[in-house]
């Protein structure tokens, strides 16, 4: 299994798995990127988002470079179909336009590799991901091709956002190295399964969790730091201190240290849903259900 610190994806297809696995990708199919409902971005914020620097130009209002612009326009010229045309003025079949322009479309294709830069990618598709190897493959290609998630539930703003989310980006960096150190050689049948089996003890660990920030409260106040507070409190009135601010003094002491504890508690496990590689695809699986 092959690792680097950024996967780039060639996506013939399903652009949106893609784009959920891997650093860059760019999409060969251009509807893969268009909005599926009104709250959806448009297609050029969706290609800003995911194509590598070097096919983005911030001079002009798409952020789109010039090669991205004339490989969409002959897209959509060999493919009208793609924008909703059925028919065209022109007498031709949609049959007969794609075979008479597919030359212009796949020159404008190439000249967008080209300018990519791209040397290291990994080619993204349904019909090509059904025989990737897990010693060949990198992790991005191997988690794509494991249908953990039904990424066909994701809207483009929340792939987008997710991709924007620093943490999001982590969680997913943690799970490719995972796979990477866990799974190399291991086939997809087992990989599947063993993270599925992982899952489920995250899941079960993340409402496990909760009750030690309780039992922390329960603690404190049966413990030592409840009665020096009542004592506080005693001491506070025998000073001429109204009883109502002798207890809010010393409710203060016994509140501040249940507060440090709980902060304590919550560092620790903001800490471990960090650190988890199971996370990302936790996350991914609340969206689709469409939890926040």
């Amino acid at each position: 299994m092959s690792y680097k610190s950024r996967f780039t994806a060639l996506a013939w297809q399903d652009a949106r798995t893609a784009a959920v696995y891997f650093d860059r990708v760019i999409p060969v199919n251009i509807p893969d990127t268009y909005r599926v409902d009104k709250e959806d971005p448009i297609y050029y914020d969706v290609l800003n988002s995911l194509l590598p620097e070097t096919l983005l130009d911030s001079t002009v209002k798409s952020g789109l470079a010039p090669p991205v612009l004339d490989y969409v326009s002959y897209f959509l010229v060999t493919f009208p179909q793609a924008a909703g045309v059925s028919s065209l003025s022109t007498g031709e079949s949609l049959q007969q336009r794609a075979a008479s322009t597919m030359p212009r479309l796949l020159e404008a294709f190439g000249a967008l590799v080209d300018r990519s830069g791209v040397t290291d990618v990994a080619v993204y598709g349904e019909s090509l991901s059904q025989a990737a190897s897990t010693e060949r493959s990198d992790p991005c290609l191997i988690l794509s091709n494991l249908n953990l998630v039904d990424t066909a539930k994701l809207t483009w703003r929340q792939i987008l956002e997710l991709r924007k989310d620093q943490e999001s980006v982590e969680h997913l960096r943690n799970l490719r190295r995972a796979v990477y150190k866990d799974y190399t050689g291991k086939p997809e049948a087992y990989i599947r399964e063993d993270i599925e089996s992982r899952i489920v003890e995250y899941e079960t660990a993340t409402k496990l969790w909760g009750f030690p920030l309780q039992k922390g409260v329960l603690e404190i106040a049966m413990t030592g730091e409840a009665l020096t507070a009542a004592g506080a409190a005693i001491a506070l009135a025998l000073f001429g201190a109204p009883i109502a601010a002798a207890a809010a003094a010393a409710g203060a002491i016994a509140v501040g240290k249940a507060a440090l504890s709980i902060a304590e508690r919550k560092r620790d496990i903001q800490l471990e849903r960090k650190r988890n590689p199971m996370a990302y695809v936790v996350k991914l699986r609340q969206l689709t259900d469409g939890d926040t």
